[in-house]
């Protein structure tokens, strides 16, 4: 669980606290809220790239483990390097030198 998950966790819990207070209904617009920046922050963590099947040969290519895109390499000298985000919906990825 990342910093942004931790501060939305106690954001919530806080507003189901003053709501209960209060006396007053949790309103949809905030559940949808809280439920668009729960996507954002599951971005900011960091997750491996996935291998898909993917042709009739049954090769693999590794992909974003959110969209299932694949994860453009950018070649170096020593190989290839995976950009730090999915270019096509933002997940953050896990890079091989990176501990679990």
């Amino acid at each position: 669980m990342n910093e942004y998950q931790k501060v939305l966790q106690v954001l919530e819990k806080e507003y189901q606290v003053t709501c209960d207070v209060a006396g007053i209904e949790e309103t949809d617009r905030a559940k949808l809220y809280f439920r668009l920046l729960g996507d954002l922050t599951d971005k900011e963590t960091p997750k491996k790239p996935i291998d898909v099947e993917i042709g009739p040969c049954g090769d693999l290519m590794l992909c974003c483990p959110t969209c299932e895109h694949g994860v453009v390499p950018i070649p170096t000298y020593h190989g290839n390097k995976y950009y730090p985000r999915c270019p096509f919906c933002g997940q953050k990825l896990k890079g091989e030198e990176e501990n679990e």
